[in-house]
């Protein structure tokens, strides 16, 4: 995907610091850093022979992240407040490129379906933002935990989703100080 004057503001309200047209510090499709991000040559591709413990460690990290995603598209449509509606919308666009990334990382076929939990729980923002900023920590702590048991490419793709699933734990906490 191509960084542009028309696409460099997309989920900006995921991030602490902004893009701009003449200064890019942030993936707009997935929230990565600029140190992360390559030339408009590099590409993310499905390494060959991972092991079946690798394969299995992308298969949850894939559906971490779309789990993470499904809940912040359910949190948008419960969320009050606009801001946060947007921001939930965000995130969720956020976490589906994440795990996009596992599926090629992994060469499956497809993200998986996975069942809908009720959210009904998550009644007020408050709890939604509760809600997110435990899902973020936990990425986190999921990331950390399988880091050393992955290849070198993949623990460089986990420490760059460290990075942003960190900046998304301070932007709950920012938005739960504001709420």
């Amino acid at each position: 995907m191509t960084i542009n004057n028309k696409n460099y503001q997309l989920n900006a309200s995921t991030f602490t610091d902004e893009n701009t047209d003449q200064l890019i510090l942030r993936c707009p499709f997935c929230g990565a850093m600029e140190t992360h991000l390559g030339s408009q040559d590099e590409h993310v591709y499905a390494a060959e022979g991972h092991s079946y413990k690798v394969q299995k460690i992308l298969d949850m990290a894939m559906k971490l992240e779309v789990f993470n995603s499904e809940f912040y598209e359910e949190a948008s449509k419960q969320a009050k407040s606009k801001d946060l509606h947007v921001l939930f919308q965000e995130l969720s666009k956020i976490e589906w490129m994440h795990a996009s990334v596992h599926k090629i990382l992994g060469g499956f076929d497809a993200l998986p379906s996975l069942r809908l939990p009720d959210y009904s729980r998550h009644h007020t923002d408050a709890l939604l933002l509760a809600e997110a900023h435990k899902r973020e920590i936990h990425a986190i702590a999921f990331y950390k935990r399988y880091y050393d048991q992955v290849p070198e490419v993949i623990q460089k793709i986990f420490r760059g989703l460290m990075e942003v699933e960190t900046e998304h734990v301070k932007i709950t906490e920012i938005q739960a100080k504001g709420d």
